[in-house]
């Protein structure tokens, strides 16, 4: 999460907000999967199944794809990309 918090100063004094490719560039699946689902998992309390049980019953195999395009929607909606 230190690095979202970098990327967000480092593009709040921006005009312009990134595009979603140079916001999660050095970013790690898990990294995005925190964010995006926004829990820490070292130190969650709930049930980490729950969240494997969401991507269970999605697409099986498109997952990811549906994962990255779920995660770019968020990101625009809290104004994070352009």
């Amino acid at each position: 999460m230190e690095q979202v918090e970098r990327k967000q100063k480092h593009y709040k004094n921006m005009e312009k907000l990134p595009t979603y490719e140079d916001w999660t560039k050095d970013m790690s699946l898990t990294d995005q999967i925190k964010f995006h689902y926004d829990v820490d998992i070292d130190n969650f309390i709930g049930d980490p199944w729950e969240i494997v049980a969401e991507i269970a019953q999605t697409q099986g195999s498109n997952w990811l794809r549906e994962f990255h395009k779920e995660f770019e929607d968020n990101l625009r909606e809290r104004e994070y990309i352009r």
